[in-house]
């Protein structure tokens, strides 16, 4: 009986510590995430070059490029941080990373209908199977991906799997598989590969919402706040640049 109550107290003291969290490893996060959903020319250009290599790879129905593709992808920390803000209610992030989100989205959609367009037509492309089941499944793959790529940015320990978690996430290949389907008119499959997008989109959201809000991320909503007082003085200032150059040019 001691040997029992002995193992139920390590296993006690091993689930708290899986939930602690100090100050410091929050702040990091916090800036790792702000840091890495920078909208600037790197992430369009990983954007549109992961958007390329995936719809290729789909073309080709060739797994390994695809999930090359899904490596190259930088579209996991917005969500997260997406997530961050929706979970400790910081609605100018949200505002500001929902819109980041539509244009990469957008990007992912346009770069895979045309590419399609061009060169894809009249090759087997990889499917899914077009079935409700099949797209709960996705889900609940994508609320487990978000579950662990909120933990493993925030647990310094847990970093080596954020590639894993990055491959989990099935969240590029159906809108691009969208885009190939919208090129093809095939309308039925393009509306059932969005229908995954989405679930695998709110899935990654749910999972991220539930883990920041369990490692109590509430507490870094004064840190946030000034990365994204930065954020939006940087843009600002981006913008201004833009403007005084066309006049110069002008």
């Amino acid at each position: 009986m001691r040997v029992l109550r002995k193992k139920n107290k390590v296993v006690a003291k091993d689930e708290k510590a899986l939930l602690e969290i100090t100050k410091y490893e929050q702040y990091r996060t916090v800036e790792d995430l702000f840091t890495r959903s920078q909208a600037n020319t790197a992430y369009y250009m990983l954007l549109a070059l992961s958007s390329i290599i995936i719809a290729a790879g789909l073309l080709l129905n060739n797994v390994p490029i695809v999930i090359g593709g899904m490596l190259v992808a930088p579209v996991l920390t917005p969500l997260l941080l997406f997530g961050l803000a929706f979970s400790i209610g910081e609605f100018a992030v949200i505002r500001r990373v929902g819109r980041l989100m539509i244009m990469s989205f957008s990007i992912i959609l346009v770069l895979s209908f045309f590419l399609t367009t061009i060169l894809g037509h009249h090759r087997e492309v990889f499917e899914i199977t077009n079935t409700l089941e099949t797209a709960l499944l996705y889900f609940v793959v994508a609320v487990a991906s978000g579950i662990a790529g909120t933990f493993a940015l925030s647990r310094k320990e847990l970093s080596e799997v954020l590639p894993g978690v990055a491959v989990a996430i099935s969240l590029v290949p159906p809108l691009a598989l969208v885009g190939i389907w919208l090129s093809d008119l095939n309308l039925v499959l393009a509306r059932f590969y969005l229908l995954i997008f989405s679930f695998n989109l709110f899935g990654i959201l749910v999972g991220s919402v539930v883990v920041f809000s369990m490692l109590g991320f509430y507490q870094t909503k004064e840190k946030v706040e000034l990365h994204e007082e930065a954020e939006a003085k940087r843009i600002e200032k981006k913008k201004l640049a833009k403007k005084k150059e066309k006049k110069e040019g002008v």
